[in-house]
């Protein structure tokens, strides 16, 4: 294939998955697309939102947040940061209240929000759109709505105070307070929201966080393009396209692939300069780059967000795995064994490094200045929370029943799955499919093996499998608190090239099937025609 036609053809790949992670054009049945993980990507877009409302967002060193600031929406704890940017700040409007202004005059309804609970306290002053100024009295908090009392002898509507967006908020001593709050998120460094937070600058911003989906849709998307050509110089088109094709048309991929705070393109990042220096395993130079490279891309993840770290990092060695098998006991081949594991090994502790780096930024940040202190911080309220060893009885009672779970409960959960795998294929057909990509390759082995005819394709079959099964598999065992809950999310693991392979052998197999049965159909009408 010469230059032209793989630039041409990686540009078009390209163009296609960015249209379908952008938009979904193709799953009609995924109806949480346009919000999926709005929570999530609120805290992405919250310093985008602070800092066009002139609060600074980066006090402490975060790159995450919610920004809270005098809205009516009372859905949720985090929903106002995505009103505030839509501009939808409608207030109460019942039998008792309209536009946020009770009927009698004298009470006023907004968000209950981290800005609000602080601001407005009795001793403070609203001052109104058409000049008047009013000291609030009492607070009384409801369903997410905060119901501020307030002493005044005119009657307040909205037709002569004007809209409650635009009061201003005074202290007892006259001086006006900030007009919004952001909330920084220190679960992690937070870096997607850095980075978005530079990117809206160049954009309108009503429009901003549509332009950064897709750019995080085609960022996405050139990832994938670029696995799927290393797979097509490792293993030929067929595994290429395989690969492609669920990558295109898995709903959980598609999912997640523009959301502002999962930021997808960064978890297969990994496993791209994994396969590069698989791909040339006998060049030190490009081992290198390729070792840089998961170094920078395992930390640019762990930057982003701890989740998945495991299995991610595990991505990044999933083929060299099965390299490593393939020449210890099939190939019985010492010196490719021995580069094989020197590259491997090399990887791997880019990936540690990678992952230690961020650890360390967040510890600085968190123990402000303390590393130690950051560590200890990092560990007793994020690793506990999510993985092992927390004390049940520390945790609100929601958590406790993850914590308190096996790995063979987490497990089990993720063995039934209710949506498609791909488009058109049920989930039911998942542990089908794993009897049949296991059994298919080894029986074919043990058959070959006895015929003594070459079994190199299906061994390699089964090491792959193998690899991405403990690389899916190491979320749910290590990360099993977090797994527990989160099973609205975490089946997306299951794509760190499992699903792929659980579609890729049966179609190469029954591909091979049928080439024999017409080479043996093709040899009977030779005989025949004799």
């Amino acid at each position: 294939m010469n230059k032209i036609k793989t630039i041409s053809l990686y540009f078009v790949l390209a163009l296609i998955l960015s249209y379908t992670y952008f938009n979904n054009p193709i799953d009609k049945r995924n109806y949480e697309f346009a919000t999926f993980e709005a929570v999530s990507e609120a805290l992405a877009i919250g310093p985008i939102v602070a800092e066009h409302a002139g609060i600074s967002p980066l006090e402490k060193g975060y790159g995450l947040g919610y920004y809270h600031e005098n809205t009516g929406d009372t859905t949720s704890y985090w929903t106002d940061t995505l009103s505030l940017y839509e501009g939808d700040t409608g207030y109460l409007t019942n039998k008792d209240f309209q536009d946020g202004y009770a009927l009698s005059g004298k009470q006023l309804a907004f968000s209950a929000n981290l800005y609000t609970r602080n601001t407005y306290t009795p001793g403070n002053e609203f001052l109104f759109w058409d000049g008047s100024r009013v000291c609030i009295t009492a607070v009384k908090e409801q369903d997410f709505v905060l119901y501020v009392s307030v002493d005044t002898q005119k009657k307040l509507t909205r037709e002569a105070n004007g809209s409650l967006s635009d009061i201003r908020v005074f202290d007892a001593e006259g001086r006006e307070l900030s007009r919004g709050i952001f909330s920084e998120y220190p679960s992690q460094i937070g870096l997607q929201g850095r980075i978005f937070r530079k990117l809206a600058r160049i954009f309108p911003y009503g429009s901003a966080v549509t332009w950064l989906h897709l750019l995080t849709a085609i960022a996405m998307s050139l990832v994938v393009v670029s696995i799927s050509w290393q797979l097509y110089k490792k293993y030929g088109w067929l595994m290429a396209a395989v690969f492609f094709a669920v990558f295109w048309l898995s709903p959980w991929i598609v999912q997640f692939a523009r959301n502002l705070y999962w930021v997808e393109f960064t978890w297969f990042l990994p496993m791209l300069f994994g396969l590069w220096c698989s791909n040339y395993i006998n060049n030190r130079k490009r081992i290198f780059i390729g070792s840089v490279g998961v170094f920078l891309s395992v930390f640019l993840k762990s930057a982003c967000g701890y989740e998945y770290i495991t299995t991610v990092m595990l991505g990044a060695i999933l083929f060299l795995l099965a390299d490593l098998g393939m020449a210890l006991l099939v190939e019985k081949d010492r010196e490719k064994f021995r580069r094989v594991f020197a590259c491997l090994f090399m990887v791997g502790i880019a990936a540690l490094l990678g992952f230690m780096l961020a650890i360390v930024i967040h510890a600085s940040i968190r123990g402000e200045g303390n590393i130690t202190e950051g560590i200890r911080s990092i560990y007793m309220n994020n690793f506990k929370e999510r993985a092992w060893g927390g004390d049940p009885s520390a945790f609100p009672e929601s958590e406790r029943a993850s914590l308190e779970a096996s790995v063979f409960e987490v497990l089990q959960k993720y063995f039934q799955i209710d949506t498609h795998l791909i488009v058109g294929v049920s989930g039911k057909l998942f542990s089908i499919l794993i009897g049949v990509s296991f059994l298919l390759p080894v029986c074919i082995l043990c058959y070959k093996r006895k015929n003594q005819k070459g079994f190199r394709m299906e061994a390699e079959e089964v090491f792959l499998l193998l690899s991405a099964f403990m690389t899916s598999i190491s979320w749910f065992v290590l990360g099993k608190a977090h797994s527990f809950i989160h099973t609205h999310l975490n089946f997306v693991m299951w794509y760190f090239g499992f699903i792929q392979l659980l579609f890729y052998v049966p179609v190469r197999s029954s591909i091979d099937l049928g080439k024999v049965l017409v080479k043996k159909w093709k040899n009977k009408e030779v005989i025949r025609g004799r």
